[in-house]
């Protein structure tokens, strides 16, 4: 996939024929944008479907801490359109996993994030039911392997499994082996559209 990342708004019709001309030229296999808004994905669509060439995806951010590419129809569009939809940072920057609360904040830039999420100023309530509702998702997907000593699934499997059910392509970051694998186990179950 040779992907264009965060357009310029200035000269993105330049950079689709550079899309197409690799595509035809054998040099990749697919093409594809990133952070592109419905108005500009349609745009590179007919560029592209002009010259024969399907765009193949769409790499924005998702997660249950960021909706809005379903909320402002990009992703609808994207379905529309036949892109597939890449969901970055679809564990909310590491807030979805559990490993943050109101009383433990990530260090750096997360950390303004997590108070948003989690402080006084941000709507601590709405996250706590999030995180219980996870929770509870969680616990009924008990696991063998990948959970905690509970059995009970992590948190970032759910927070992966509803990226999934949206209709995504997740791509987590993972800086240990055990997260590689907690994000692997994803792939072991789904939810329940009540669950969703």
């Amino acid at each position: 996939l040779y992907q264009i990342h965060f357009p310029n708004a200035y000269a993105n019709e330049a950079y689709w024929d550079g899309l197409g001309d690799a595509f035809e030229l054998g040099l990749v296999k697919s093409v594809g944008v990133s952070n592109y808004g419905s108005a500009a994905l349609r745009a590179c669509h007919a560029k592209l479907a002009a010259r024969g060439i399907p765009l193949s995806s769409n790499q924005v951010q998702l997660s249950l801490l960021y909706r809005c590419p379903l909320e402002n129809g990009l992703k609808a569009t994207c379905d529309e359109l036949g892109v597939q939809t890449i969901a970055y940072s679809p564990l909310g920057l590491g807030l979805l996993t559990g490993k943050y609360d109101e009383t433990k904040y990530p260090s750096g830039p997360r950390g303004k994030l997590a108070e948003a999420l989690f402080g006084p100023k941000g709507n601590p309530e709405a996250a706590k039911k999030l995180f219980a509702t996870m929770r509870e998702v969680a616990d009924a997907h008990s696991s063998s392997g990948g959970g905690d000593s509970s059995g009970s699934r992590p948190l970032s499997q759910v927070a992966l499994n509803w990226a999934i059910a949206k209709g995504t392509t997740v791509i987590p970051g993972a800086r240990t082996l055990r997260q590689a694998q907690q994000n692997l186990g994803t792939l072991d179950w789904k939810l329940s559209g009540a669950e969703v």
